[in-house]
């Protein structure tokens, strides 16, 4: 790259074939200077750009080239709405419902959806989940139709993020597709793109060989969905409804009371840059059996529990069969826990799994994502089954402890990681390990690591469980045995 310093120089070796403005250059009149001076800087300044854009594309130095490499790999930069649960306290006379799919307002002014109903008795308290987005509807009359049709999204004017859109005409719902991923001719699916401005757009298909192309004159309407992201209300705020739809609405308050899923932030352009090296972060196209399990993990976030498997993996507990062939089974549990499940009494008495029938509405979905990124496979259901692991710890701690302490906060550590809600049990044929269980002990419970205090755990683990990709194993107050006792242990210290 050239420098000022370098047009400067060869300005000063040329400017002796100039003798009538040689004496007033060396003199240093600015009326001489001034003009070569500002051309050298802008020459610079060109030089730099030039080689910048001789490595840019090897190091995507600016943002826009940034923009434009994710626009071609299909990155869109979206934010993921956050979901709260709402504390909602009656102080009415009578039961009050709350409706799923009203909107209600933070004490910063952000609208939420609530998500799940309740009905609240007088003088009782209860709760319910909200997504905080808002939502609104942009209709769009086809004119000048063409092969891959597209409809700009408006930008959000209130720095809020996109989040989520959904499709529509006079027939119907529009599917989303991913690259048109598995999708033949006349299939109603839209997919989502943008370009280098990060301007966004739903795009359409190509008629007669890929998707549905809408015809002029075709009424679409587009609900699109804008969230504000990493949001954390203060715990206790109060909440408010849109409207007041009835008198008893103004005897009811709301106020936050914890985060489920936090939201957050579009990729930042940092970011950006280094996540477009990566396909199979951004790369949604699930081919491999964890894929699968991933892909459903990643749309259904809030799943008590969830297990995928193969026929491979099938065969080795149930044996061969042909009606196993190219088969996804799935076991599962939404959040409302509206699907059928199992629960042996003990980990000793194995039940078998029902195949479901009737699929509920998360199960429907599911299916529709598994087949919408590869639709050979056939999927089957099963009931998740319960099976509670049996765990039983002995422990012995220095008589400056308080035995009955240690023994509360073994059994507060051991549930709060291996119990129903935590993220190990929520896959199938999870097995807390030997050496998690030692190692989080003792870096949690300081009287297990100082002096010769000893620990001792036992896992129960009957034959064939941890091939039993349907169950849902997790451990329990009362399925967790711990005894501690205190010894005469030294704790190696200065002074008496």
């Amino acid at each position: 790259m050239l420098t000022k310093a370098d047009f400067q120089q060869a300005i000063k070796d040329s400017i002796a074939s100039y003798p009538a403005i040689a004496p007033l250059y060396n003199a240093g009149d600015p009326r001489i200077t001034q003009h070569l001076d500002a051309m050298a800087t802008m020459l610079a300044m060109f030089s730099a750009q030039i080689e910048t854009a001789m490595a840019e594309p090897f190091e995507k130095v600016r943002d826009a080239t940034v923009l434009a490499d994710a626009a071609m790999r299909g990155i869109i930069r979206k934010g993921v709405a956050a979901r709260v649960r709402i504390k909602v306290e009656n102080k009415g006379a009578a039961p009050f419902l709350v409706d799923s799919g009203r909107m209600v307002f933070d004490a910063a002014g952000m609208s939420y959806r609530l998500e799940s109903s309740a009905t609240v008795a007088s003088g009782a308290s209860g709760t319910v989940d909200a997504v905080q987005m808002k939502t609104i509807t942009v209709n769009h009359t086809v004119t000048g139709s063409a092969p891959f049709y597209a409809i700009e999204i408006p930008a959000s004017e209130d720095g809020s993020w996109l989040c989520s859109v959904g499709v529509r005409d006079g027939d119907g719902e529009f599917t989303y597709s991913d690259h048109y991923t598995n999708v033949a001719n006349g299939d109603r699916v839209f997919h989502i793109e943008t370009d280098d401005r990060q301007r966004v757009y739903v795009r359409f298909g190509f008629g007669g060989v890929v998707g549905a192309q809408p015809a002029d004159g075709t009424q679409i309407s587009m609900s699109v969905a804008y969230t504000f992201g990493n949001i954390n209300p203060a715990f206790g705020s109060p909440f408010s409804f849109e409207y007041l739809g009835s008198p008893a609405e103004s005897s009811v308050d709301l106020s936050m009371d914890s985060v489920v899923i936090p939201g957050q932030d579009p990729i930042a352009m940092n970011v950006l840059r280094d996540l477009a090296k990566y396909p199979s972060i951004y790369d949604s196209n699930a081919v491999f059996l964890g894929e699968f399990d991933f892909l459903v993990r990643r749309n259904f976030p809030s799943l008590k529990f969830l297990s995928v498997w193969n026929e491979s993996a099938e065969e080795q507990v149930r044996g061969p069969s042909v009606n196993n062939i190219n088969t996804l089974f799935v076991a599962c549990l939404s959040e409302d826990g509206s699907e059928s499940v199992l629960t042996e009494s003990s980990p000793l008495s194995p039940l078998a799994p029902v195949v479901i029938t009737s699929p509920t509405g998360t199960q429907a979905a599911i299916e529709r994502a598994i087949l919408t990124a590869d639709d050979s496979y056939r999927v089957k259901f099963y009931t998740p089954i319960r099976s509670k692991i049996l765990i039983a710890i002995d422990a012995t701690v220095a008589t400056s402890y308080a035995a009955s302490d240690v023994r509360a906060k073994i059994i507060d550590v051991i549930v709060s990681n291996f119990g129903e809600s935590a993220a190990t049990s929520r896959r199938g044929r999870s097995k807390p390990l030997y050496q998690q269980i030692y190692a989080l002990l003792k870096s949690k419970i300081p009287a297990l690591s100082t002096g010769l205090s000893d620990l001792t755990v036992n896992i129960q683990t009957p034959a064939n469980v941890l091939t039993r990709p349907e169950l849902w194993r997790y451990v329990t107050p009362d399925s967790l045995t711990v005894s501690v006792s205190n010894a005469n242990v030294i704790t190696p210290q200065w002074g008496g």
